[in-house]
Parts: C-alpha cells; structure tokens; sequence
C-alpha cells in the first residue's frame, strides 16, 4: 500500500503543463477559471487577494505554459479578460483527478 501511495505523489506521471499550478495561488487561479471560463483581471485579484504584480507573475507563467490566455476588451473602459485553454482545462481535469486519488489511498 505504501509503495501505492509513493507512486501516485510522483509527479512525474503528470503532464509537464500541470507542474505549472503546482503553487496555490495558481492552483487557485486554474480552479477559478476551470469553474467560470473566464474572469476579469480585476475580478480575479480581488477573489485571490492578490497584488496586481503579483497575479500578473502568476499569470504570466500559466501563460507560458500554454494554460490560460488573456484578452483585452475595449468597452466604454479597457478590460482585461483571463480565459483557460482547452489545453490547461484538460491539464486541470487531470490533475484534480490526480489529487482525488491521491485522497483515495491516503484515508
């Protein structure tokens, strides 16, 4: 049972992009967006309770790792929307499955 357990907390298994949220705060920001789809720069630093800075950096590396994309909209002012890609909700998918059985075999 142990040697299960050791197995599955390798993240080895896991697609390279999941190493990506692998932090809470961008664990927070893929949970978010995997929920909604899509949420307003502003919306999203003051859920996370985030610096501007800060969800910038974070969002930035989620970025490059091809997981979310920002848009900017022009509206009677400028907004900038964060989105989650196909690719980084199929990566989220499989790391909350992960992360389930993970949960499984610790109780």
């Amino acid at each position: 049972m142990l040697t299960e357990v050791v197995e599955l907390v390798e993240i080895g298994g896991l697609k390279e992009q999941s190493k990506a949220f692998h932090t809470q705060p961008r664990f927070s920001i893929m949970y978010l967006l995997f929920l909604k789809r899509r949420v307003g720069f502003t919306e999203l630093k003051d859920l996370l309770g985030l610096t501007p800075g800060n969800l910038d950096h974070h969002l930035r590396k989620l970025e490059a790792a091809d997981l979310v994309r920002n848009r900017k909209i022009l509206s009677w002012r400028p907004l900038t929307i964060i989105e989650i890609t196909k690719e980084g909700a199929a990566s989220f998918r499989e790391y909350a499955m992960y992360l389930k059985e993970l949960l499984k075999r610790i109780q």
